[in-house]
């Protein structure tokens, strides 16, 4: 786990508690998220502050950044469906700044069926 070390304690329970979140559907990766989250968050807190490793995972902590990380996951995913859709719409019209669009994102725009390799020849690129 990515906890920070001088704030890991009950090695075994903490263990124990991340196999329990992990065997519930918990992504390895979005609590490994939510772990390094609550350490920058809390980066400058005196030890009396910060929430222990066990007691952490006890009290579920991780269940707040979780949805923080689906949030910003879906936001993520439209922006690059949003810019994907201008790239598509730049090859539609043959605009000026065609010429920026990389090799890898025409490969993307014809694989997810946004534009035809005939319409990226047409807008003068190369497939």
């Amino acid at each position: 786990m990515a906890y920070p070390e001088d704030r890991v304690r009950d090695r075994r329970t903490s263990l124990r508690l991340t196999a329990s979140a992990l065997k519930a559907g918990v992504k390895p990766d979005d609590l490994k998220q939510a772990v390094k989250a609550y350490a920058k968050e809390s980066e400058g807190y005196t030890r009396s502050k910060v929430c222990f490793s066990d007691n952490w995972l006890k009290m579920r902590r991780w269940e707040k950044r979780l949805a923080q990380i689906q949030v910003d996951r879906e936001k993520a995913r439209e922006a690059e469906a949003k810019g994907r859709a201008s790239l598509a719409e730049w090859i539609y019209e043959r605009h000026p700044l065609c010429r920026h669009i990389t090799n890898r994102q025409i490969e993307d725009l014809i694989a997810s069926k946004l534009v035809t390799p005939e319409q990226v020849r047409a807008a003068g690129l190369q497939v």
